[in-house]
């Protein structure tokens, strides 16, 4: 019965993992992270009216991906690159954003930075729900990284994910 269940946890997993290789942001997949996260800025930027800068690796020579990152931590630098420009879209009322993704030393962080509203990180606990933080903390958390959120308000947010490169969250498994 414990061999059963095994084949059957196996098989579920692999099932899970199939079923997210599907969910794969389709604009992710055609341009690769950097140019995905750059594209998702101009976006933000262009609807809010705020000025973009932009700091990331070259992709004039077509480098569009950052090396040794597993689907599955590009697909959560992503996802959180996206909750905070959704943010910053819907409560930061900001003049100027800047978006940077920068690789170093095997370590790749996405800083998503706007001069807006601002909020007070203490109330946004009771209300987490509505800002995101929460999903972008367990998406954070899920591939071993890092996520940090500085929000003053008046000033602005910073919201900061930082991971390894090689890091496979599914090598273990």
């Amino acid at each position: 019965m414990l061999d059963q269940s095994l084949t059957a946890t196996r098989s579920g997993l692999t099932e899970t993992r199939r079923a997210l290789q599907a969910l794969r942001a389709a604009l992710l997949e055609d341009l690769g992270l950097v140019l995905a996260v750059r594209a998702l800025a101009e976006s933000v930027a262009a609807q809010t009216g705020a000025t973009l800068t932009w700091r990331g690796p070259d992709t004039a020579q077509g480098a569009a991906r950052v090396e040794n990152l597993s689907p599955d931590v590009e697909q959560c630098v992503y996802r959180v690159a996206q909750e905070s420009l959704e943010n910053v879209s819907r409560h930061a009322g900001a003049k100027h954003l800047t978006v940077q993704l920068t690789p170093d030393k095997g370590r790749l962080t996405l800083q998503v930075s706007d001069v807006g509203r601002g909020f007070d990180l203490s109330k946004a606990s009771t209300n987490d729900h509505r800002l995101g933080l929460s999903g972008m903390q367990e998406r954070a958390e899920m591939i071993g990284g890092i996520l940090q959120v500085e929000s003053q308000l008046g000033c602005g947010t910073t919201v900061r994910l930082i991971v390894e490169e090689s890091r496979d969250p599914g090598s273990d498994l």
